[in-house]
């Protein structure tokens, strides 16, 4: 069960979304697990229109016509007060492969020499753990993952690129991130996977959903 403690603010977010809202001062994988097993267990519930997972939050979007805020409020207290949602394994696990460096990764050079590491430390270092996909935005398909490890943190590029391609794997402040599209963008990019990440062509056209897991693989 969830503690009091653990208790999110839930306000009005518009005239049919609430807010679902815990405070944190760094980033937090019990309330990042909590978040997605709350979103996942609210879709199952039927009551929603739609249920938008971020790092310590979630955007619950509900029919006007059938609830109001007060009920959809209550209703998510009650979904709280029930489960435990903390350490809970949320999607699935994707190997993403990796070209590290050189066209793929342009600011590999500017993150060695940032944390004093080769290149195949960082490397090594990047893809060691398994990472959780914590959100989606800004554009389709667009990976906001867990935390990179501390020694890779590396403020974002002074002035963004006109064109990041798709498949881009980049670092920025302390997240890590894959671009599902190409677009302009101010990461600092170590590497590019050659999977589609995004394909409206496809049944499925995201390869990744928020309450994932990642692990990169470098080839």
């Amino acid at each position: 069960m969830t503690s009091r403690a653990d208790l999110p603010k839930i306000s009005v977010y518009g005239d049919h979304a609430v807010l679902v809202d815990w405070e944190t001062d760094t980033f937090s994988p019990d309330i990042n697990d909590t978040v997605h097993g709350l979103a996942a267990k609210l879709w199952e519930s039927g009551k929603y229109i739609e249920v938008v997972p971020g790092y310590d939050s979630l955007v619950c979007v509900f029919d006007l016509a059938l609830q109001s805020s007060k009920s959809t409020k209550r209703h998510i207290e009650d979904v709280l007060a029930g489960h435990d949602f903390s350490k809970s394994k949320m999607g699935k696990l994707v190997e993403i492969p990796v070209h590290y460096g050189g066209l793929d990764g342009p600011d590999m050079d500017r993150i060695c020499a940032a944390s004093g590491l080769s290149m195949d430390a960082v490397i090594a270092l990047h893809s060691r753990d398994e990472y959780r996909v914590c959100m989606m935005g800004f554009i389709p398909g667009f990976s906001f993952l867990s935390p990179a490890p501390k020694k890779l943190h590396h403020p974002r590029l002074a002035t963004p690129r006109a064109k990041v391609p798709a498949g881009s794997i980049g670092i920025a402040n302390w997240q890590t991130g894959i671009y599902g599209l190409e677009s302009p963008g101010g990461w600092q990019i170590i590497g590019r996977t050659p999977l589609s990440i995004f394909d409206a062509k496809r049944e499925s056209p995201f390869l990744l959903n928020a309450g994932d897991r990642v692990r990169f693989i470098p080839q």
